[in-house]
């Protein structure tokens, strides 16, 4: 009985077409990988800046790609508090009190654990104690903004089920006008979410710049960059 033999090239075509198919399925899981990946990155990332807005928030913007001094881009979303929560959150007593302190709603909370970075703002009044000098009266209303946004910021951790980030800006003590009667909106309560950086962004120069960008739109950003003894300057003042 004649045996029937294979050609080498023929067993090379299978050697080569199992090695081919191989590689092919190999590249094929990785791609699909590499896209379920893409797939959750932009996810996150889309959910992060279209979150709807929190009802303790009178007023939400978000400024897209403010770049810093060396063209490296940063968003933020700045939340700005309802009268409600700018009462609760800002007044003497509450700063004073461990007890006391405000309940986010868990709308809130999912907007700042989405966050990248959390800043919060501690501003201070015009308002200086009688008999004081305006240098020494400004002094201590910076020392209590700078308590305001040390409090605001123990707040924030309390409401996040992750960590993240959390730095203190204290823009410092409103500038005197005209108006001095009411003075409650001159404390009014800001957290600013860093969305997304570029990597070694300066977060104070790109915050300033998309300050600076929005400013005509969101008055509180020209208010914050300009009325403030501590946030004219060239760079803003951090609470350790």
């Amino acid at each position: 009985m004649a045996s029937k033999t294979v050609s080498s090239g023929r067993r090379w075509n299978s050697v080569f077409a199992a090695l081919a198919w191989g590689l092919s399925t190999v590249a094929f899981v990785i791609a699909g990988v590499c896209l379920s990946y893409a797939t959750v990155v932009e996810v996150d990332r889309l959910t992060r800046i279209s979150t709807p807005t929190p009802p303790e928030v009178a007023n939400d913007v978000i400024v897209r790609n403010a770049k810093d001094e060396q063209g490296r881009r940063a968003s933020f979303r700045v939340l700005l508090f309802t009268d409600e929560f700018r009462w609760r959150m800002s007044s003497y007593e509450s700063l004073e009190s461990r007890l006391e302190q405000p309940t986010f709603t868990p709308e809130m909370k999912a907007v700042l654990d989405r966050a990248k970075e959390i800043i919060v703002v501690g501003a201070s009044s015009e308002e200086i104690v009688p008999g004081l000098s305006l240098d020494a009266g400004r002094a201590r209303e910076e020392t209590r903004a700078a308590k305001r946004a040390a409090r605001i910021a123990v707040w924030v951790r309390q409401a996040l089920s992750k960590p993240v980030p959390v730095r203190k800006l204290n823009v410092g003590h409103h500038v005197p006008t005209k108006a001095a009667n009411n003075t409650s909106d001159q404390r009014r309560v800001v957290i600013i979410l860093v969305l997304e950086r570029e990597e070694g962004t300066n977060v104070d120069q790109a915050l300033r710049a998309a300050m600076a960008l929005e400013s005509v739109n969101a008055p509180i950003f020209e208010s914050l960059l300009t009325r403030y003894s501590l946030a004219a300057g060239k760079a803003f003042t951090w609470v350790e």
